[in-house]
């Protein structure tokens, strides 16, 4: 049986010569000059949307939002039932009424990304990085895998198969199936030389995001836990991603993973196939679809952000409307209704279906219908709301 055994091959390059494993290499993988430019475009993103006005509600509700939205996409990739919605939900409860292990999963996530967002740089750093602990590894999947039902999976254990354990990972479908290191005598030596190669100068140099993503890489590889890899592995490129600065998006781009999931998957496969056949460059395919996810997450938040300011901007002229009386209590009220009516039907409606609402019935008890329609149109003409192909939409 060969013994372990570490030798760096260059000064991003580290070999590993496992017992029973094989050998395994860590590598950047990949031409810098190629990505170059996509990589600036996503930090030039990133520095613009660093800036937008730190007023308490925009942060609030778009944190909320990508809260949601990240804990629903990552969750969802490991095979959970729960709509956006329902999770939203779950997410607002407090823990400690929570029962079932399916919603347990859910605010384990949640405290996973308030526990690294104490380590967040407000400032964008995108090469530069830190030190990785592998503390911080054993930290995530600790309170991933915490007050589960879920005996096969001790918290923050690694995993250590029997000869007659078998761990397979992937399926056909996404390119193939692949069996990862087994005995804890591999599984350790290689997670210790994963945080030596990461933090190696060459590579806690490069930059944050193929850093990030090339960690996230690597320990899906290892498959070190029995369960919670794959929540574990996004949030660890999370905790790289957050440490650089790259607010919100670092945790945003799970909703592309999760849009994107075949290819996520099929990339895992096709990387490490190029790689067993000393392919050039074969991690290139997988740091380019994580940057160009990164692009569009971010340009996303910039497109919620500025409906968000748009929207308190649209708030603020409203209830100056009203104080000056350029609209009454009740034309003040309608839109508010509206509003209501739009968000939880997530539609919007003609001038006849507005009036036909119940809450717009209640407020127009005692008028005559040519009342509501008056205040309709002087609404429009003020551009608190607008009128486009018959239906009727929230300012211009």
């Amino acid at each position: 049986m060969p013994e372990h055994s570490k030798t760096w091959i260059d000064d991003t390059t580290l070999r590993v010569m496992t017992y029973k494993s094989g050998s395994f290499t860590f590598q950047l993988g990949l031409d810098l000059k190629q990505i170059q430019a996509m990589l600036d475009r996503v930090n030039d993103s990133q520095k613009r949307f660093n800036k937008t006005p730190s007023l308490p509600l925009i942060i609030d509700q778009v944190q909320d939002k990508v809260l949601a939205s990240s804990i629903y996409s990552t969750n969802t990739i490991e095979g959970g039932q729960f709509t956006e919605q329902e999770t939203a939900n779950i997410l607002k409860q407090d823990p400690k009424t929570i029962q079932k292990s399916e919603e347990r999963r859910l605010t384990n996530l949640k405290e996973s990304i308030e526990w690294i967002k104490k380590f967040s740089s407000k400032k964008l750093l995108p090469v530069n990085g830190k030190i990785f602990e592998l503390s911080t590894m054993f930290q995530l999947h600790t309170l991933v895998s915490q007050n589960l039902a879920e005996q096969h999976n001790p918290a923050g254990q690694l995993r250590n198969n029997q000869p007659t354990q078998k761990t397979i990972v992937g399926n056909d479908v996404h390119g193939g199936t692949y069996r990862p290191p087994k005995c804890i005598e591999d599984i350790e030596y290689l997670i210790q030389a994963w945080a030596e190669w990461l933090n190696n100068p060459a590579i806690i140099n490069q930059p944050s995001i193929v850093r990030a993503c090339l960690a996230h890489y690597y320990f899906e590889l290892i498959h070190p836990f029995w369960d919670g890899n794959g929540r574990t592995g996004r949030l660890i490129e999370m905790f790289i991603l957050e440490q650089s600065g790259y607010r919100f998006s670092s945790s945003a781009i799970w909703k592309y993973y999760q849009t994107n999931i075949h290819e996520y998957f099929a990339l895992f496969n096709q990387c490490r196939k190029q790689a067993e056949k000393k392919v050039d460059n074969p991690n290139q395919l997988f740091v380019e679809f994580v940057l160009n996810g990164m692009f569009e997450t971010i340009e996303y938040l910039h497109d919620e952000s500025n409906r968000l300011i748009s929207f308190l901007l649209y708030q603020t002229a409203l209830n100056q409307a009203k104080f000056s009386k350029h609209i009454s209590d009740r034309q003040f009220n309608l839109i508010h209704n509206l509003m209501r009516a739009i968000g939880e039907n997530d539609k919007h409606f003609s001038k006849a279906d507005i009036y036909r609402m119940p809450q717009i019935q209640a407020l127009y008890n005692g008028k005559v219908e040519r009342t509501f329609y008056r205040d309709i149109d002087k609404l429009i003409t003020l551009e608190f709301l607008s009128e486009q192909d018959g239906l009727i939409f929230i300012g211009e």
